[in-house]
């Protein structure tokens, strides 16, 4: 008798899945696209030959797909640093909670390093408002990407929570394949990386028979923090924090999703660090006695955030930016008076936008920059 396939809706595709997922790629005048752009060194007819050989997924995503993210990467980093890898227990598997900063980057980046220890990548959450067209699911899904639904009413949403949660669950307790996934839903805007509860509440929802310290221990969360000297998409972040304060509720463009991703994948990002943080279980006290769940989340929440604020890599930028805003000197010793004037015009270029005020659009750019350096000094 044939296996209910329980997760089918949203996990990444199996093997046998891929030949028709290949077909369908190689299909796509976008795709053919990408390859000639950014695996430009190998003949595309030989490439082809050897994408419809690939056998598994695996394969796919470590000979085709890592390579053209590191064109990504190459094109639109100057320094790329890892820390903190080496001080994890390979032999555990892990929840990887993350900053969120960039669609796909954020996530790209650590699975490129991982692959380059010899490892195999873990599967990425990422959300269904993003396969805007059957070739992006293909992509995603062939990169062992998981969906996360954001869409429906709020009975669907429960179910689709729960079943999100069963799928992290049984990924990482029964499969022993590591998980990402953001610390919330849609990415930082304003600067700070707190952690949303709804997330860890989500998390908790396929264990209800156990409580809550016992739940999160089993999924062993590592906070994992990625930090750009240059904010990706900051003028576009800018613009929507402005825009939701002015009218309450932001609308988003029909092809704003798209343009956030193409927007991170391409513009220039300066200095990136990644730095693997410590299991949440060595430091959570499960002897705490709190009168609700609610607040032994908001606990372990704050675990989480102390080791993203703790493992940001502030840049001059940040400095340079709360100094401006605070009419001080304070930070000084961090940047150079080339640094200040280089990042300047960065900010007055990207505060030109048409439905926003010059003036709102370069403070909220330099409040972005700003709050990781409040953050680091425990003021968010």
């Amino acid at each position: 008798m044939q296996r209910k396939d329980t997760f089918s809706k949203i996990r990444p595709y199996n093997d046998y899945e891929l030949p028709y997922a290949i077909n369908r790629m190689l299909q796509n005048n976008g795709f053919i696209s990408s390859l000639m752009n950014f695996m430009p060194d190998e003949p595309l007819n030989l490439l082809i030959r050897k994408i419809r050989k690939t056998k598994t997924c695996f394969e796919f995503q470590r000979n085709v797909f890592s390579k053209i993210c590191q064109t990504f990467i190459d094109r639109s980093i100057d320094d790329l640093t890892i820390g903190g890898f080496d001080k994890l227990d390979k032999n555990k598997t892990c929840l990887f909670i993350t900053n969120h900063r960039d669609i796909i980057m954020d996530s790209a980046i650590m699975q490129l390093y991982i692959l380059s220890q010899g490892l195999k990548p873990c599967r990425s959450g990422i959300g269904d408002n993003l396969l805007s067209s059957p070739i992006l699911t293909d992509v995603a899904k062939v990169c062992n990407m998981f969906t996360i639904i954001r869409s429906g009413n709020a009975r669907q949403m429960v179910t689709s929570s729960k079943l999100v949660s069963e799928y992290i669950r049984q990924s990482i307790c029964e499969e022993h394949e590591s998980i990402w996934i953001a610390q919330r839903n849609g990415r930082t805007k304003d600067g700070f990386d707190k952690t949303q509860q709804s997330v860890l509440k989500m998390f908790c929802v396929s264990r209800r028979d156990l409580n809550i310290y016992d739940s999160i221990h089993e999924l062993n969360l590592v906070p994992l923090t990625i930090s750009y000297e240059y904010e990706p998409c900051d003028q576009m972040k800018a613009r929507e924090l402005i825009l939701t304060a002015n009218n309450k509720k932001y609308i988003k463009a029909p092809d704003e999703d798209f343009k956030s991703m193409s927007t991170g994948i391409f513009a220039y990002k300066g200095r990136v660090h990644l730095q693997f943080g410590e299991p949440v279980n060595d430091y959570m006290d499960r002897s705490l006695a709190f009168p609700n769940d609610n607040e032994k989340i908001q606990y372990i929440c704050s675990l989480i955030d102390k080791q993203m604020y703790q493992n940001y890599r502030l840049w001059p930028n940040n400095y340079i930016a709360h100094d401006i805003l605070t009419n001080s000197m304070e930070f000084q010793s961090h940047y150079s008076e080339f640094s200040k004037r280089d990042f300047i015009k960065h900010i007055r270029k990207q505060a030109n936008v048409d439905d926003v005020s010059y003036a709102k659009m370069k403070q909220m750019l330099y409040t972005i920059y700003a709050n990781p350096v409040k953050a680091s000094m425990g003021k968010e």
